[in-house]
């Protein structure tokens, strides 16, 4: 599932493509310290994806697969992890009903498919998590200092939120379950050493190498700014982060007013209830933040399929029963979304001609519509319903997604921007377009340096937007490409240089 065509879907996603490019930069410059997009500095991220991109790259070559492969085995991990931990701690078929919860959903086998650093966080979070509560359930020091290591290496793909709010959760389940004796002991203070070993040296040293540029970027721009303003414009109403997780973990959150329901009976072991701990730190932190995006409550996934994988477990098992509206609501779900993705990919002009994928996706319903024909019980009705969502996975992630994206302003034009020896961006431009021409991009927002650029060459190529058109009439450039950034709001316009044949 998260192997299959991978690389099928070009990079253009913002992230993905400065993320996928800042890597090979670093990579061609043999420098693991600072991070640099098109020659500048990047203060966006900490550098652990990078390097694990690296890898891949120097494995596989820089392309579209390599740069997503590490995320891949990071959601092979985390599913694994989640499995093992929960089979220790509770049993076999309520583990493999947990993974099969996370298997199933589209949303985590979207987020490991992509070249960015939340496939890391997520993986080295949960893993930390559940070694922090066998430590503290079990008093083994050995798990203390599992998630020490971990979290270490998460705050190394995702800054400090990957400590504070594993931390948050570790601390309230202390206050709950009282357990204060196992907290203090002389291991937290080389567990502390390991951690400050862990994550000080890259820090210290990327903050000297840029004279605490990339410091102030990165905590200031890209962590407090995050939480106390709207980013990029990704804000949104407060409870925003809840409907992320509710559709995020669909099939199998359709149940989650059965499991509200029977919460008596689910949550009777330890394991549950700090996985509910966990999933409610993690949306009401991202709901009072202002910044609001679908990946940032996804480190509690694994703990919300614990949930619903015993609920699953104990409906299969007979132990519960469950209400057939749960079932109702997926059907709905899976008839609607074709139908609102047949009219938005009309309404794309670039996308238009597509209009017709989203009907590929209807054999879900139509798989789901299944269970009325015969008198099924609950497990050949979840068996119905994973495969039914398994096929939507296949189809969606691996073909209709990537057709899409195959319609992007990069794809359409950079075979012809690439005829052009000398390429120039004015104001802004894709991040994709760097990716794949594998050199720097001069970029100015001064009309008169880019018309002394453009005079100095008879050959050159202008990456701009429609936007910033009305102040480029005085230079000599004819338009040779126009594409809208399918569903978002900018046009991409390529110019070429007219003064000369």
């Amino acid at each position: 599932m998260l192997l299959f065509r991978l690389g099928a879907t070009p990079v253009y996603i913002l992230d993905e493509a400065k993320n996928s490019e800042c890597a090979r930069e670093m990579m061609q410059s043999n420098d693991w310290i600072v991070p640099t997009f098109n020659g500048e500095l990047r203060t966006d991220k900490p550098p652990l994806h990078y390097f694990f991109m690296i890898v891949a790259y120097k494995l596989f070559g820089v392309n579209e697969f390599a740069a997503r492969f590490f995320s891949v085995i990071m959601g092979l991990l985390t599913v694994l992890v989640t499995y093992f931990y929960t089979k220790r701690l509770l049993n076999a078929f309520t583990a493999f009903c947990t993974a099969m919860v996370l298997v199933g959903s589209s949303h985590f086998l979207f987020e490991f498919r992509l070249a960015v650093p939340d496939p890391y966080l997520i993986f080295f979070i949960t893993l930390g998590l559940f070694s922090a509560f066998i430590w503290l359930q079990e008093n083994k020091i050995l798990h203390l200092y599992i998630a020490v290591v971990a979290l270490g290496f998460a705050t190394l793909a995702k800054g400090p939120i990957a400590l504070a709010l594993p931390g948050l959760c570790v601390l309230l389940w202390i206050i709950i379950t009282k357990k204060w004796k196992v907290v203090f002991t002389w291991h937290l203070i080389p567990a502390f050493v390991l951690l400050c070993a862990i994550i000080a040296p890259w820090y210290i040293a990327v903050d000297k190498a840029t004279n605490a540029e990339w410091t102030k970027g990165f905590f200031i721009t890209n962590n407090l700014n995050r939480f106390s303003d709207p980013q990029e414009g990704h804000g949104g109403f407060f409870l925003l982060p809840v409907l992320f997780v509710l559709t995020g973990l669909l099939p199998f959150m359709s149940f989650i007013g059965e499991v509200v329901k029977q919460r008596k009976k689910i949550f009777q072991h330890q394991l549950v209830k700090f996985s509910v701990v966990v999933v409610l730190s993690f949306v009401t932190f991202f709901s009072i933040s202002s910044t609001k995006l679908p990946n940032y409550p996804m480190p509690c996934y694994p703990f919300a399929a614990i949930v619903l994988g015993t609920f699953i477990a104990s409906l299969l098992n007979n132990e519960i029963t469950s209400k057939k509206y749960p079932y109702f609501i997926l059907l709905l779900f899976t008839l609607i979304l074709p139908i609102a993705g047949y009219f938005a990919i009309r309404q794309e002009t670039e996308t238009a001609l597509l209009s017709w994928l989203p009907e590929c996706l209807l054999i879900t319903p139509l798989l789901l519509i299944t269970i009325f024909f015969r008198k099924y019980n609950w497990h050949q009705k979840i068996e119905i319903i994973f495969i039914a969502y398994t096929t939507f996975n296949i189809i969606g992630l691996s073909f209709v997604y990537p057709e899409l994206y195959k319609q992007n302003p990069v794809v359409k034009t950079i075979n012809v921007v690439k005829q052009y020896p000398d390429i120039y961006c004015y104001n802004i431009f894709n991040p994709a377009y760097r990716f794949y021409l594998d050199k720097n991009i001069p970029r100015t927002y001064d009309v008169n340096t880019l018309k002394h650029w453009v005079d100095s060459t008879g050959n050159a190529i202008v990456i701009t937007r429609t936007d910033y058109l009305d102040s480029l009439k005085t230079l000599p450039l004819k338009e040779i490409a126009r594409h809208h950034d399918i569903f978002e709001l900018p046009t991409t316009v390529i110019l070429k240089n007219n003064a000369k044949p």
